[in-house]
């Protein structure tokens, strides 16, 4: 299994995941998530947003005075982020590196970072378990990871609920989950339990765990577009933290420290 490149669904990122309701429910979960740690940190904070694609959270990070590196393997997305970064007038603030984030650690100018940011890529990953380490040698000792990956329960339980036995089966049978070539749907999508030992073999200790998307998805459409955005999002907020809604969230997010 290779790593997946999105040169060829940039656009698609920025409609489907990080624009609407669904990025909006991610922004809130994160901001609130990391507000602890960047309102005690001192002004100025060197993040890295490995595989970052568009740079969207990053890029509001290099709003708020943090200086930013944000890495990626796809060309077309590194163009966004730097589009949007020219738009917002970021450029003196935000640095573009075109590489896979395993590769990252053979520079020394990508060490002693203060916040790592790694937000939907193990899940498109060949060999995600080994990006954990790699992520582990771009920070300094005392620094923090913020780590969402897609989780296959949720995944599972969406299988379940469409009455999809077949394909569950055939998808747990094969070990490939991913829809067509192009489909959102990543390859490779992580249990917590497999990303939470992961982590703890490389030396890290889980801080934070919240849920995005608790119900989101499994709202119909009819339901959802009849109630205010704000409401919705508010409720993913106050369920976040809460299981069993937190561990069905279509994405996971673990804050870390080493």
């Amino acid at each position: 299994m290779q790593d997946r490149n999105f040169d060829d669904l940039a656009h698609r990122f920025r409609n489907r995941i990080y624009g609407g309701l669904k990025g909006e429910v991610r922004l809130a979960v994160l901001n609130r998530d990391l507000a602890p740690l960047l309102n005690r940190s001192a002004p100025h904070l060197r993040v890295l947003d490995a595989g970052g694609g568009q740079g969207q959270f990053a890029l509001d990070l290099a709003a708020a005075g943090h200086s930013v590196t944000i890495a990626d393997i796809s060309a077309d997305m590194l163009e966004q982020a730097r589009l949007q970064a020219c738009e917002r007038g970021l450029q003196g603030r935000v640095a573009l590196v075109h590489s896979p984030l395993q590769a990252l650690q053979e520079n020394p100018d990508h060490r002693g970072y203060d916040l790592v940011l790694c937000h939907a890529v193990l899940e498109w990953l060949g060999e995600p378990q080994a990006a954990i380490g790699a992520l582990r040698q771009l920070l300094k000792p005392g620094g923090h990871l913020s780590l969402t990956f897609y989780n296959r329960r949720a995944l599972e339980f969406r299988l379940l609920q469409r009455g999809s036995f077949r394909q569950l089966d055939r998808n747990v049978e094969s070990g490939h989950w991913g829809g067509h070539p192009g489909s959102l749907t990543p390859q490779n999508p992580l249990q917590l339990e497999w990303v939470e030992d992961w982590l703890g073999q490389h030396g890290f200790e889980i801080v934070g765990h919240s849920g995005i998307r608790c119900f989101h998805d499994y709202m119909t459409p009819v339901i959802r577009d009849k109630l205010p955005a704000s409401a919705i999002v508010d409720k993913e907020l106050a369920y976040s933290r809460v299981d069993p809604y937190r561990q069905l969230a279509r994405y996971q997010h673990l804050l870390c420290r080493c």
